[in-house]
């Protein structure tokens, strides 16, 4: 049981860092097009969800 969620939530954690670096190459995008204050905001999101991915990474280490 604790290996299928272990399995379970370094699935859901590498599903997240995925949509982190969409989230980043579309923060990247807003840029070019010039609308760096939506630009910002992604970023922002996007650093937040890294912050979880990295916890539960930490999480699942002990």
């Amino acid at each position: 049981m604790a290996h299928s969620l272990r399995y379970q939530v370094g699935e859901s954690v590498r599903t997240i860092e995925t949509e982190i670096g969409k989230l980043l190459d579309l923060a990247a995008t807003f840029k070019q097009a010039g609308n760096d204050e939506l630009a910002e905001a992604v970023s922002i999101q996007a650093h937040k969800l890294l912050e979880a991915s990295v916890a539960l990474r930490m999480a699942m280490a002990d």
